[in-house]
């Protein structure tokens, strides 16, 4: 796992354009949610593991699922992050495929009002980068044809 200074400065100088796309998944219960090699990175250091690969001139972004947080969660997390990317972050919707995995969403993710307004709330925060997203990117997106006003694609 990259996460020390020197290690990203290290593949700055062996390997070619880097991207490291971090994987957050999820702000809360992560010894719950993930697997241990995952869930050892805290919420805490997400945003000094991307400022050093930035440092380091690589690329940055993360991943995280919508719906396992709630959304103070999720909004306190990912402004912790956004300041910190490069590159649009790939944030993905929930999909449970069965009633144990449905267990473990967050309260109120079961309705479309929650993604609609985690789709706001990730607008206000991602707006101001400049980023963007592109659905074809991301695997169960929010935002197909619109970020807010803006369009995504053309009419």
């Amino acid at each position: 796992m990259l996460r020390t200074q020197s290690a990203f400065d290290t593949l700055a100088r062996t390997a070619g354009p880097f991207v490291l796309r971090m994987t957050a998944e999820c702000f809360t219960r992560r010894d719950l949610l993930l697997k241990a090699s995952k869930a050892e990175l805290t919420r805490k250091q997400m945003p000094r593991v991307l400022r050093r690969a930035a440092y380091a001139g690589h690329d940055t972004s993360f991943t995280y699922i919508v719906g396992l947080d709630d959304l103070a969660a999720m909004e306190d997390g990912v402004r912790d992050l956004a300041p910190h990317v490069t590159e649009f972050p790939n944030l993905q919707v929930y999909q449970a495929h069965n009633r144990i995995m449905a267990g473990l969403r967050a309260p109120g993710a079961t309705d479309l009002a929650f993604y609609l307004q985690a789709r706001t709330v990730l607008e206000d925060i991602l707006g101001p980068t400049g980023l963007r997203p592109r659905a074809w990117e991301c695997y169960r997106p929010l935002w197909h044809f619109t970020f807010g006003p803006e369009r995504l694609v053309p009419a």
